[in-house]
């Protein structure tokens, strides 16, 4: 079904390297899970599934450089976005300690990227598609490491195709660009940085 393309095992490559598994996870310190964004039927933001838990903290003590680069590349890329992103990183930071929400409340404290959420995909082949939930005018950061060549990103209803080589940095409106790639040889894996507009409107950042 298109609705489960991100999940559909057919999307994904085997791996040549031991010990690396295909697959998807989102890291969220603060989010709301699918389908529950809307505030007025009473629900409210959380941990995502990955970081809850021992291990979540050191996930996100783990994955801080990376997420500060993504962090500088928005803070130079759309200055005005990236001061709205850390305007809603202190207003959650102060509603999970008013709340109680601890767990969040630790989350947040170390989570060093602008950006509300991160996934982290291994050899994943993806269809054409938008990310709905993404602010228009929000841009969204790929970064990809492997050892895969002949990767293509297509650019749907730009008309245009990419190279998608290893350490390609590609920056986008994942809400207004219609995107697809297409995995070449070998290994990839890719960090997706992305902003959520419900966090944002929780937060009352404009």
């Amino acid at each position: 079904k298109t609705t489960k393309w991100r999940t559909n095992t057919s999307y994904f490559h085997p791996s040549k390297e031991p010990g690396l598994i295909p697959g998807c996870i989102n890291l969220s310190p603060c989010w709301f899970q699918q389908g529950h964004e809307n505030p007025l039927d009473g629900f409210i933001p959380e941990v995502s599934a990955a970081l809850k838990g021992d291990s979540g903290l050191s996930s996100i003590i783990d994955m801080q450089r990376p997420a500060l680069l993504s962090s500088a590349a928005l803070r130079v890329m759309h200055p005005q976005l990236y001061r709205a992103s850390m305007s809603t990183h202190v207003a959650l930071g102060q509603w999970a300690a008013a709340h109680g929400e601890d767990q969040m409340y630790r989350c947040l404290q170390h989570w060093a990227s602008a950006y509300s959420g991160a996934s982290i995909v291994c050899n994943r082949q993806s269809p054409g598609h938008r990310d709905p939930k993404c602010p228009p005018e929000g841009f969204d950061i790929l970064t990809c490491i492997g050892s895969y060549k002949h990767a293509v990103m297509n650019l749907t209803n730009l008309g245009i195709d990419l190279l998608y080589n290893p350490g390609v940095m590609v920056s986008y409106s994942g809400w207004l660009v219609r995107h697809g790639v297409r995995v070449g040889d070998g290994d990839r894996i890719v960090w997706a940085w992305f902003m959520r507009d419900s966090v944002h409107n929780y937060a009352g950042t404009p």
